[in-house]
C-alpha cells in the first residue's frame, strides 16, 4: 500500500511538470521534438518501469502504447545526462523541478538497478510487449496495436533478461546492444535529488569551463554548454537558456549559435548522451564541494577525447585570441584547423565543383554545387588565409597553431591546384554593353559541364561567364588552378576589382598566391626566432634594423624597437607591445621617454585606442582610427607594389619600409 501511495504521489508530482519535463527530454534525445499528448511520455516511462519490475502484465503494457511518445529509450543506462541538466544552474527552476521528479520516479524502477540486465535495440515489431520465464520486452512507443497489425514497423525496444537466456522477441530484431547503467543507481539518484532540493543547483565555476575548453580545444561557450548538459540547441532558439542563465554562463545567443554550428557540427544526440552518461562523481555530494565542477570537467574532457579522438589542443589563451581572427569560424575551429590541418577533410582531398541551374520565378542563374561543400571550402580558404597572417603576427614561436599554419597553407594551395575546382568570382555589371562586355574579355567558346544550364556561358579556361540578354549583372566563376598562368588572370582581375560584390573567393586566392602569404609561411618555418619570441618584436625579427635605428636616432635599443612598432604596426597598444616585447609597464615607459624627449612621439595620459604613446600628427577616422602617417605609408607602399599590399608583407619588410619611408620624409623636410 505504501509503494502504491508513493507511486501515486510521483504521478501527481509529474503531472504538474509534464510539459516542462517532456520539452527537456525532447531536446536531450531528439533534435526535432515531437507531437502528442503532454502526458504520453512520462506515463509511458512509468509504465515501462512497472512492466520490467513485474508490476504490470503484457496486456496492460501493450494497451499503453501510442505513437505520441518522445523517443526516450537512449536515456536507459545514461540517466546521468538528465542528472547533469537537473543540477545545472542554467536550467530554469520549473524545468529543474520536473527533472527531479522524473529522477525520483526513475530511481524506483529497474532502470536504476545496476544488477538488472537491460538491452536496447530496434525490432520489426509484431507485438509491443511480451513476458515469459526468461525475461520481458517492451517497445518504446512509436505504434499502437492497430499499426502493428497493419505495418510491422521498425521500433525501439527495451528488454530485461532474468537469467542467461534471451528475453522474448517482439519480432525480427534489427539490432540490439547491452545498455548497462553508467551512473545513476537508486541511491545516487535519491541523494542527488535531495541535495539539489536542499542546496540548489551546483555553484558555477568559470575555472571548470576554462579547464574543459583547454583540454578539448573547444570555445569557452561550447565548454560551458557541455557542462550544463548541452542546452541551447538552435532549434530551440536559445529558449532553454534564460537571460539570467546566459549571464551566469557569460554567453550570448550568437555565441550559442556559433558553438552549435561550428564546435559541435556533426555531433549527434548519441554523442552528447555518451559524453554526459558518467561524468558526475560517484558521491553526488562532491558536486557542491570546492573543485567539484572541475572534476566533472576532467571526466568530460576524457570522455570527449575517447569519443572524438585525440587532437592537437591549442592553449586556451590562443583559442580566445583567435575569436575575431576569421569572421566565419570560431576561435576553437580556426585553431583546430591550423594546429592539425591533416585532420581536415577539405584540406586533404580535392573537391570538384560545377555549375547547376538555380532559377527563380524572376531570374535565371547558376550556382556552384555541391553547394554545402563549396561554401565550406570558401570559409576554409578565408580562415586559413586570415589565420596564417594572424598566427604569424600575433602568436609566439612554439605555439602549435602558429607552427601548424604553414602546413595548412600548403595543403590549401594543393586543393586550389585542382583543375576540377570552380569558385564564384563576382557579379559583373555589364550595363549597356550587354553580352559584348563578356565576349570581348572572355571570348566566345561555350562552356560545357555535367549539368544542362538554362543560361549560356562562355569559358576561356580560367573564367566562366554568363551571357544573359537584358540583364544588368553577369555571373562570373573562375578556376583557381589557372590563376596567374597568363594574361587571362589580369582580364578577370580588372573586372573583379571594378565590382562591388561577390569578390570573396577571388580576392582570397589572389592573396594566398601572393608573395606576402608565401613570405609569412616561410618566416614561420625558418626558425629564425627563438622559442617564445614574437615576429612583431623587431629586436627579434629585424635586429640589424634596430641597430641602424639606434645609431640614426641616438636612442637605446628598446626605444628604437618601440619606434619601429609605432611606425609600422596597426595596433601597437600598450598591452600588445608589452606582450610582443615581453616588457613590463615600467620598461615600456622607460623605452618611450627618449622618443618623447626627441619629439619623435607624443605621450597622452588620456588613453586612446588602448595606448598612451603616438606618432605626432592628425588621425584617420578608421576603423580603427590611426595616425594619418600610417594611411600615407600604406598608400605609398601599395602604389610601389600593387601586388603586395603593405599589410600582407612580412613584418621585417614592413618595419624596413616604414623606417626608410620615415627617414626619407625627415630628410625631405630638412632640405632647403
Amino acid at each position: 500500500m505504501a509503494d502504491e501511495t508513493g507511486r501515486t504521489d510521483d504521478r501527481t508530482r509529474l503531472s504538474e511538470h509534464e510539459p516542462a519535463v517532456e520539452a527537456m527530454l525532447s531536446r536531450l534525445v531528439t533534435r526535432h521534438g515531437f507531437g502528442g499528448r503532454p502526458t504520453s511520455t512520462l506515463a509511458h516511462i512509468d509504465m515501462v518501469g512497472r512492466f520490467l519490475a513485474g508490476a504490470e502484465d503484457a496486456a496492460t503494457a501493450a494497451a499503453g502504447q501510442t505513437s505520441a511518445i518522445c523517443p526516450w529509450g537512449p536515456l536507459v543506462g545514461r540517466i546521468g545526462a538528465v542528472a547533469v541538466r537537473a543540477v545545472s544552474p542554467a536550467t530554469a527552476d520549473h524545468h529543474r523541478e520536473g527533472l527531479l521528479a522524473l529522477l525520483e520516479m526513475w530511481s524506483r524502477s529497474p532502470m536504476a538497478d545496476p544488477a538488472v540486465r537491460l538491452r536496447r535495440g530496434r525490432v520489426a515489431a509484431t507485438a509491443t510487449a511480451s513476458r515469459d520465464e526468461h525475461g520481458a520486452a517492451v517497445t518504446i512507443g512509436g505504434a499502437d496495436a492497430e499499426r502493428i497489425a497493419r505495418e510491422n514497423p521498425e521500433l525501439v525496444f527495451l528488454d530485461r533478461a532474468f537469467g542467461q537466456a534471451d528475453p522474448p522477441a517482439l519480432g525480427a530484431v534489427v539490432d540490439v546492444a547491452e545498455a548497462p547503467l553508467r551512473w545513476g543507481d537508486a541511491d545516487q539518484l535519491t541523494r542527488l535529488v535531495a541535495l539539489v532540493r536542499a542546496k540548489g543547483p551546483v555553484p558555477w565555476d568559470r575555472g571548470a569551463v576554462d579547464l574543459l575548453a583547454e583540454r578539448t580545444g573547444t570555445s569557452r561557450t561550447t565548454a560551458a554548454v557541455a557542462l550544463c548538459g548541452f542546452p541551447g540547441h538552435p532549434n530551440s532558439n536559445g529558449s532553454e537558456l534564460t537571460a539570467q542563465a546566459r549571464k551566469t554562463l557569460k554567453v550570448t545567443l550568437r555565441d550559442l549559435q556559433d558553438a552549435w554550428f561550428r564546435d559541435m557540427e556533426g555531433h549527434t544526440d548519441e554523442d552528447r548522451l555518451e559524453l554526459l552518461a558518467e561524468i558526475l562523481p560517484q558521491d553526488p555530494e562532491r558536486l557542491w564541494e570546492p573543485g567539484g565542477l572541475s572534476e566533472v570537467a576532467l571526466r568530460l574532457s576524457q570522455a570527449w577525447r575517447q569519443r572524438f579522438g585525440e587532437k592537437r589542443v591549442a592553449p586556451l589563451s590562443t583559442v580566445q585570441a583567435a575569436e575575431k581572427a576569421a569572421p566565419n569560424v570560431t576561435g576553437a575551429q580556426l585553431c583546430e584547423w591550423l594546429a592539425d590541418p591533416g585532420a581536415v577533410p577539405l584540406l586533404t582531398k580535392d573537391l570538384d565543383t560545377w555549375l547547376e541551374s538555380a532559377d527563380s520565378p524572376r531570374y535565371k542563374s547558376q550556382k556552384c554545387v555541391p553547394a554545402a561543400e563549396t561554401l565550406q571550402l570558401q570559409n576554409l580558404i578565408e580562415a586559413v588565409l586570415l589565420g596564417l597572417r594572424w598566427s604569424y603576427e600575433e602568436l609566439p614561436v612554439g605555439d602549435p597553431v602558429r607552427e601548424g599554419a604553414p602546413a595548412a597553407y600548403d595543403l590549401l594551395l594543393q586543393r586550389l591546384a585542382n583543375p576540377g575546382l570552380l569558385l564564384p568570382a563576382c557579379l559583373f555589371d555589364v550595363r549597356a554593353q550587354g553580352p559584348d562586355a563578356i565576349t570581348s574579355r572572355f571570348g566566345t567558346v561555350p562552356h560545357s559541364g555535367p549539368s544542362e544550364l538554362t543560361v549560356d556561358y562562355v569559358d576561356d579556361g580560367l573564367t566562366v561567364a554568363s551571357l544573359v540578354a537584358r540583364q544588368r549583372l553577369a555571373n562570373l566563376f573562375f578556376r583557381p588552378a589557372l590563376y596567374g598562368v597568363d594574361g587571362r588572370t589580369e582580364r578577370l582581375a580588372e573586372v573583379v576589382d571594378a565590382s562591388r560584390n561577390s569578390r570573396h573567393a577571388f580576392e582570397r586566392v589572389r592573396l594566398l598566391r601572393g608573395k606576402g602569404a608565401q613570405a609569412m609561411a616561410h618566416r614561420i618555418r625558418s626558425g629564425a626566432l627563438p622559442e617564445g619570441a614574437y615576429e612583431a618584436d623587431p629586436s627579434a625579427s629585424a635586429p640589424s634594423l634596430v641597430e641602424e635605428a639606434v645609431g640614426r636616432l641616438d636612442v637605446p635599443p628598446d626605444s628604437a624597437a618601440l619606434y619601429l612598432q609605432l611606425l609600422a604596426l596597426d595596433e601597437p597598444t600598450d598591452r600588445n607591445v608589452r606582450k610582443w616585447n615581453r616588457w613590463t609597464p615600467a620598461r615600456l615607459r622607460k623605452a618611450a621617454d627618449p622618443l618623447v624627449a626627441r619629439n619623435l612621439v607624443i605621450r597622452s595620459e588620456q588613453a586612446r585606442e588602448g595606448r598612451k604613446i603616438f606618432l605626432p600628427g592628425p588621425w584617420t577616422q578608421g576603423p580603427p582610427p590611426q595616425e594619418m602617417w600610417k594611411a600615407d605609408l600604406k598608400t605609398a607602399a601599395d602604389a610601389e607594389d600593387p601586388h603586395s599590399p603593405f599589410t600582407w608583407r612580412s613584418l621585417p619588410d614592413r618595419f624596413t619600409y616604414a623606417w626608410h619611408h620615415a627617414q626619407e620624409r625627415t630628410d625631405a623636410h630638412r632640405t632647403p
